[in-house]
């Protein structure tokens, strides 16, 4: 398993013991990393520090990682003088059915991660961000 980084979404193993006044009523176990000190860190939406003892990896499984869908950056459009942007919608679909319609180097990220022997969303964030500079990876607070 990749080591953690800052920006790494990860699950509390216990998130009945932090309060966290947060989207979907609470029950989505789902925190990016905004900073790491040796073996503390802190997360997005939690005043305070936590141990690495108190978080744990997200398996991706469809179940556990559901809330989280794929937005890369897109480069801009080059429009006429007199014509509108286009527009884009957001695709808030499960990431990994996503990326079933994404490809680079001639295979769609699901067979790159399935080469890769990815297990966890942050590992998937790293591969991302590792050959694309972005990881577009998002949490569905609606």
């Amino acid at each position: 398993m990749d080591p953690f980084r800052k920006g790494d979404f990860i699950r509390l193993k216990d998130i009945a013991k932090y309060y966290i006044d947060r989207f979907h009523g609470g029950e989505v176990n789902i925190f990016e990393i905004k900073s790491i000190e040796e073996s503390k860190i802190e997360i997005a939406e939690y005043k305070g520090t936590l141990l690495m003892s108190d978080i744990e990896p997200i398996q991706i499984n469809g179940k556990d990682d559901l809330q989280i869908f794929y937005n890369p950056i897109i480069a801009a459009s080059v429009i006429g003088p007199n014509e509108r942007p286009p527009i884009r919608k957001t695709d808030y679909s499960y990431y990994y059915d996503h990326f079933k319609r994404c490809f680079f180097e001639d295979k769609n990220f699901q067979v790159h991660i399935k080469e890769r022997g990815l297990q966890y969303v942050h590992e998937v964030q790293h591969f991302l961000i590792d050959e694309f500079k972005d990881y577009g990876l998002k949490i569905d607070t609606y």
